[in-house]
């Protein structure tokens, strides 16, 4: 998870400054876009359609961006996208990416071809992008517009910009007359103590957690930060472990939550240096993190739980 964190505040590095000054060109929307060409020889790209599948957790699917080289030389491709709902980039991309910021409140990537970027004269490659987006699948197909992809060549610049639709199916298979897909504007997470503190091991005391999150609001993440911690005592490390922490802020283990999901989760604290400070009243606050914000949640007052780190006797 703090790998994944570093990425979120990473910028993309892919020819910056190639991309400044460009102008794109909008092409049609459809089963398959693709960008128009200036000429015949000129390379181009098209798009798939992206339709996302009802899966246990959410819908999955995938993007495919084919560059076609038409020049008489080799020449050198990389594309930019945006994601048509927010925080719906995917693991398992086969391309080369990095994150290149924000948009209308979309993610957007810079990605390398796959076996590299460069094109033979009359060579085509394909690129897959995938995505996910956790919300409970529904029983009438939707629609998310938003999306975007700029292919560029190294050599000349801008081949021009294909917008691009998530497609929901709905559960009995249907893709026709969609409805369009809204995700929730605000977090709806909770968190509460799921047990009582124990002695945890390395001198520390085990805080049983149990999260929620009931919508499907964008997120990369969802963190706990502890305040009110005695002298000696920080959150060392979670269950399940997710790497050391030593601090007052943890990520939630696990990965992002599927709307609706619940799940149990433990801090494990250093005791205080001094003993009589295990009546100290240390307060968790779970917080929703999108890019580098902090998402609202609609309703803060069951974001936050009290506690000390004195064990009950017996």
């Amino acid at each position: 998870m703090e790998d994944q964190i570093k990425m979120f505040r990473k910028t993309g590095t892919l020819l910056t400054a190639a991309l400044l000054g460009l102008t794109a060109t909008i092409g049609a929307a459809g089963p398959a876009s693709a960008a128009p060409s200036a000429s015949a020889d000129a390379p181009t790209f098209s798009l798939s359609r992206l339709v996302l599948e009802p899966t246990e957790r959410g819908y999955r699917g995938s993007l495919r961006v084919t560059i076609t080289n038409n020049s008489d030389s080799t020449q050198g491709f990389y594309f930019r996208i945006r994601e048509a709902v927010a925080g719906s980039f995917s693991g398992g991309v086969e391309s080369r990416c990095e994150s290149d910021g924000v948009e209308e409140g979309l993610l957007v990537r810079t990605c390398a071809l796959p076996r590299g970027n460069d094109l033979a004269p009359g060579e085509s490659r394909r690129a897959t992008v995938e995505f996910q987006v956790l919300t409970t699948p529904r029983s009438y197909p939707m629609i998310a517009a938003g999306g975007l992809v700029t292919a560029y060549s190294y050599e000349t610049g801008s081949l021009g910009t294909v917008p691009f639709s998530a497609q929901f199916r709905s559960l009995d298979g249907k893709l026709a007359r969609p409805q369009t897909y809204v995700q929730d504007a605000q977090a709806n997470a909770s968190v509460e103590l799921a047990g009582p503190v124990t002695d945890g091991p390395e001198n520390t005391r085990r805080v049983p957690l149990r999260v929620r999150y009931s919508g499907d609001a964008r997120q990369l993440g969802s963190s706990l930060t502890a305040t009110g911690l005695p002298a000696g005592s920080m959150i060392l490390f979670t269950e399940p472990f997710d790497g050391p922490v030593y601090g007052p802020q943890a990520f939630v283990p696990g990965g992002l939550l599927m709307q609706g999901e619940e799940r149990d989760v433990a801090l494990f604290i250093s005791r205080p240096t001094d003993p009589a400070d295990e009546a100290t009243t240390i307060t968790v606050e779970l917080a929703t993190l999108y890019w580098n914000e902090t998402v609202p949640d609609v309703d803060p007052s069951d974001n936050t739980v009290t506690f000390n780190l004195a064990v009950a006797a017996g």
